[in-house]
């Protein structure tokens, strides 16, 4: 029988981390998933051991390889690791472990921000500027600080890896930062693309925690883990990316001034854009809620924001008892013949920070109505976000929707009647076919 080739795609998140086998060609060979096996902390904080996350990749890609091995023989070359950002590890100088890895949702190090934005109210500002990101306890940086106040002393030998960063490395890649990742962390000059030393060093951080920088669409070591089948051993290794830039390769919206609308618990959308923003653009974008930082794909930025909206429509199916797959597809069909919504009838809270849905209801309102109002509400919440966005760097010529709510039409159709030049993926996992691209490509070089 014939020996099959296959690349792989690991997709470390935050709720569920999965792997996809696949060929060259694109033919799907296997895909598993698990849930982020994350704890709690007794103070009510959410971490896990980093040797965790290196165990679940290995335990997804051992299921993987032999599902797929069982039906004939299969040799992977290339395995791709992407995943959730600004969560890490910080490696000492003998490659120890020094610290957990604490979930970026963690509050931890909002403390020492809000101390120091006191201390020093033109940090503030100058990080915007240079970072893309917003100064709070949701950039790695801020983690950092907490693991110092708490008596962990940083030298220059110490080094700071990513989720995905740090599983490459132990599967046998060398210490390297990948510039999507990396620029999650707080640690990355936006203007230049190299370590924001001069920032590092205003926070009492060493300038050296980011390692060396990978170069794109190259392995950066081979497969050496004892844990895994043969036909995985010697696969080279790629450290994928950011799960939703990754996942904007996985649809395809990575050209200019492309747009990808992810739809899950968040509304997320991944603009990608030619070059490098000004400092002005970044800090005008960062104060309406979109980060600012690199691609995965050289010489691209991507702009990334959020709405909640997915929690939103999670939360109103469950206040109309809507349970099962035929009771979801009535809805969904019925909201369809939904034409102007009964006066009064309002949905909201679907903000980037909004945790709680306000339903607003008089007569007239029906389940159906109530659906098709939550859509549009989530659907515009979407086109506001993009509004800001492209008031500052102009309008987006393409955009593709996927996730798990455009599987419903009454979400499609409220998305389409708002967003411009829009298309829908087939893709159910973009995150991992974005990730087996990348693979491909360290093997194959060519375009993503």
């Amino acid at each position: 029988m014939i020996t099959r080739d296959a690349v792989a795609g690991v997709d470390l998140g935050t709720t569920m981390s999965k792997v996809l086998l696949r060929t060259a060609d694109g033919e799907q060979l296997a895909l598993v998933e698990t849930r982020t096996p994350w704890t709690t902390t007794p103070d009510g904080g959410t971490e896990l051991d980093a040797e965790r996350f290196v165990g679940l990749a290995v335990d997804l890609l051992r299921r993987a390889y032999e599902q797929a091995a069982a039906i004939a023989p299969l040799r992977v070359s290339a395995i791709a690791v992407a995943g959730l950002a600004e969560s890490g590890v910080l490696l000492d100088g003998s490659g120890s472990t020094r610290t957990p890895v604490v979930a970026w949702f963690d509050r931890r190090g909002a403390h020492q921000i809000e101390s120091m934005s006191l201390r020093e109210p033109n940090f503030g500002p100058a990080f915007v500027r240079r970072t893309g990101l917003p100064l709070d306890c949701q950039a790695s940086v801020a983690k950092l600080l907490w693991f110092v106040d708490d008596g962990l002393e940083l030298t220059s030998a110490h080094r700071w890896l990513s989720v995905p960063e740090y599983v490459v490395h132990r599967l046998g890649g060398e210490l390297v930062h990948e510039p999507s990742l990396a620029s999650r962390t707080g640690l990355l000059d936006q203007a230049t693309g190299a370590p924001w030393t001069e920032g590092a060093k205003h926070l009492g951080l060493p300038p050296t925690l980011l390692p060396a920088r990978q170069p794109y669409g190259e392995s950066v070591g081979r497969l050496a883990h004892n844990g895994l089948p043969a036909g995985l051993r010697d696969a080279a290794l790629v450290v994928g990316g950011h799960d939703h830039a990754v996942a904007a390769i996985g649809v395809g919206a990575t050209g200019p001034d492309e747009l990808f609308n992810s739809t899950g618990t968040a509304d997320v959308v991944v603009r990608s854009l030619p070059g490098a923003l000004t400092d002005e653009e970044r800090e005008n974008l960062v104060g309406n809620g979109i980060s600012v930082g690199m691609h995965v794909l050289p010489g691209t930025s991507a702009l990334i924001g959020g709405v909640r909206g997915g929690l939103l429509l999670r939360r109103v199916l469950a206040l109309l008892g809507t349970t099962t797959a035929a009771e979801r597809d009535a809805l969904d069909e019925a909201a369809l013949a939904v034409g102007s919504l009964p006066v009064g009838l309002e949905v909201s809270g679907a903000g980037p920070t909004g945790d709680d849905v306000v339903l607003r209801v008089r007569d007239g309102a029906d389940p159906a109505t109530i659906w098709a109002a939550a859509t549009r509400y989530t659907a515009r919440e979407t086109k506001a976000l993009l509004d800001l966005m492209e008031h500052v760097v102009g309008p987006h010529s393409r955009a593709v929707a996927s996730g798990g709510w455009t599987r419903m039409a009454s979400v499609r159709t409220a998305k389409s009647a708002v967003i411009d030049h829009l298309t829908f993926s087939e893709s159910s996992e973009p995150g991992v076919a974005g990730a087996a691209l990348l693979a491909q490509r360290a093997i194959v070089p060519s375009p993503v």
